[in-house]
């Protein structure tokens, strides 16, 4: 568990809707205490990302499609902050389930995994439980 006893839970999505939606179902999950934070876009995270300290262990949930900056390009930047990528749970989220996105995640071996849209509230806590 990191410093503070929570789990660090971040949405990395443009969708306004789907941050609510997601949040709440987060908010929902009795497994542990959590820390959610959303963020509108890649560059977002990026300006705010002190906000996971240096012991904490958090699950991102990137979306691949977004303006400014994709999800892939953020990975590409994130790829080079080994220590970051090492305690770091990714997950791909994407409302498309083209093969070329899934052949781009084997571009990015530190990505745990790829998630569907809409979620599954029970997929979702299956993942946090994992961790």
């Amino acid at each position: 568990m990191n410093r503070n006893n929570k789990r660090k839970i971040i949405l990395i999505d443009d969708n306004a809707i789907l941050r609510t939606i997601f949040g709440h179902m987060i908010r929902g999950f009795s497994g542990y205490e959590i820390e959610f934070h959303a963020f509108k876009d890649a560059l977002d995270f990026l300006e705010q990302a002190d906000i996971i300290g240096p012991s904490d262990t958090p699950i991102l949930f990137v979306d691949i499609n977004m303006p400014f900056m994709t999800g892939w390009e953020l990975m590409d930047r994130l790829e080079d902050n080994t220590d970051f990528i090492n305690r770091s749970k990714i997950y791909i989220i994407s409302s498309s389930s083209s093969k070329s996105d899934q052949d781009q995640l084997a571009n990015y071996p530190f990505i745990s995994g790829f998630v569907l849209k809409p979620f599954d509230k029970d997929l979702l806590y299956e993942i946090l439980q994992k961790y």
